[in-house]
């Protein structure tokens, strides 16, 4: 119980922190996104319907097979003793083996409970989709802020290299074509390198505009719809016992659950195999309409002359015909064989598809805090030659240079952030968003 509530709760978090600094938006959250794609999206409300049309297959396997009523008519009414017959009327229930109807039952609830499985890993599907578009777009409005912030820094050492080729030289020997002429080469760097920053802001706008008609479209509303982001990027905190985790993939994931499920169908499936193959009971009824003989009259023992008949009847099927039987009980193994097979194997992917994403994480924040680091050198390095730049101990090729080393760093600390959180729901995803939350 416990570590799932500690699973809830980073559910929580994934879904909820992203959205913290929202301002007057606060119902357009993740979470929010969430159950509304859950509710609007098409091909989820396909798999739902698949599976609520599943749910009605089992009363039609627990029903009984309708009865037969055969009623025949004589052109000419044929004399039997004790009148003429007029009519036949046959009335016939058939009743399979015991434990047929049952074993038809368990099967089509199994089979309903596979489609549910379906419907549950379309759900996690769509939700890592969700998340990873969600965080996509949240490092891009990251880089966008961070790319306009280093504009603004570019716009301050234009202005600052302005002010130095503007200001008269200390040395009256030197000319001020001498001075000017550098500086001015050192304002166009800056001005050249803003452009370039600029162009990366248009950029990704563009790509953002493209990012979110593709969430809107996994939520199924119309594409330009407005999406409110997080002003900030968060790395989620994620805390990860390897064994635990491994064993709540094999209870709670959909795919292998679905598999389990399927092996329980076809057991199901030869279990009913193995009671067709025994005979099938008949209990019914033949009403005979019998007419007055003439002949009857005059005899003295006419007493019964005229008078219908009724009969009750018993019938057996004789299935004798074996080898399709058992060819049909043979299919069925062979098939909750091979569903027992594919368990093993999509375990055995998952398992190590787990590893791979364990490895990715760690991987992921390796590099965010090497990024940090290195923001934080590169920032304070970039402070000291702006420092230096005013009072012209400092080049201004060093100076660009630090200064795009300080933006690499940044953009890279926002894509590995967005790269850590993605696959944070991806190992959340193994497990099945639907057991670690109520959006369901």
């Amino acid at each position: 119980m416990q570590h799932n509530n500690i699973k809830a709760l980073l559910i929580i978090v994934l879904g909820l922190i992203s959205g913290v600094a929202l301002k007057a938006q606060g119902v357009d959250s993740l979470s929010f996104y969430l159950e509304y794609a859950a509710k609007n999206n098409p091909e989820l409300k396909g798999y739902f319907l698949n599976y609520q049309a599943s749910l009605e297959k089992i009363p039609q396997a627990g029903a009984w097979s309708d009865p037969q009523l055969d009623i025949g008519f004589f052109v000419k009414p044929m004399d039997i003793v004790g009148g003429q017959q007029i009519a036949d009327i046959t009335l016939m229930q058939m009743f399979p083996w015991f434990g047929t109807k049952k074993a038809a039952q368990t099967e089509a609830v199994h089979m309903a409970q596979m489609a549910y499985e379906q419907f549950r890993e379309a759900k996690d599907e769509l939700y890592l989709e969700l998340y990873t578009q969600w965080y996509a777009l949240s490092a891009l409005k990251q880089q966008l802020s961070i790319n306009r912030d280093n504009l603004s820094l570019l716009k301050q050492v234009e202005q600052l290299s302005l002010r130095k080729v503007s200001a008269p030289p200390l040395d009256g020997g030197i000319t001020a074509m001498g001075s000017s002429s550098p500086g001015m080469a050192g304002v166009l760097r800056v001005q050249l390198e803003a452009l370039d920053v600029e162009n990366n802001i248009e950029s990704i706008l563009s790509e953002m505009e493209a990012e979110k008609a593709r969430f809107n479209a996994l939520l199924n509303r119309p594409l330009d719809a407005e999406v409110f982001l997080p002003d900030t990027l968060i790395q989620v905190p994620l805390f990860l016992d390897k064994e635990i985790v491994l064993k709540q993939v094999e209870s709670q994931n959909p795919a292998l659950n679905m598999l389990r499920e399927e092996e329980l169908a076809f057991r199901a499936k030869n279990e009913m195999n193995k009671k067709m193959g025994l005979p099938m009971l008949g209990v019914g009824l033949q009403y005979m309409l019998i007419g007055e003989s003439e002949m009857m009259n005059s005899n003295p023992d006419g007493g019964m002359n005229g008078m219908d008949m009724l009969m009750p009847m018993v019938s057996v099927s004789l299935p004798i015909y074996r080898n399709k039987y058992k060819a049909s009980r043979r299919e069925s193994r062979f098939m909750w064989e091979a569903a027992t097979e594919k368990y093993h194997n999509s375990l055995n992917t998952l398992q190590s598809e787990l590893h791979k994403l364990i490895s990715g994480l760690e991987n992921a924040e390796r590099k965010i805090a090497l990024y940090r680091k290195q923001e934080q050198l590169a920032q304070t390095g970039y402070n000291l030659l702006v420092a230096g730049y005013a009072s012209a101990k400092s080049d201004i090729s060093e100076l660009i240079q630090l200064q795009r080393q300080l933006l690499d760093y940044q953009l890279k600390l926002a894509k590995a952030i967005a790269e850590y959180n993605t696959l944070a729901a991806s190992v959340l995803k193994l497990q099945s968003f639907n057991t670690a939350n109520n959006l369901n």
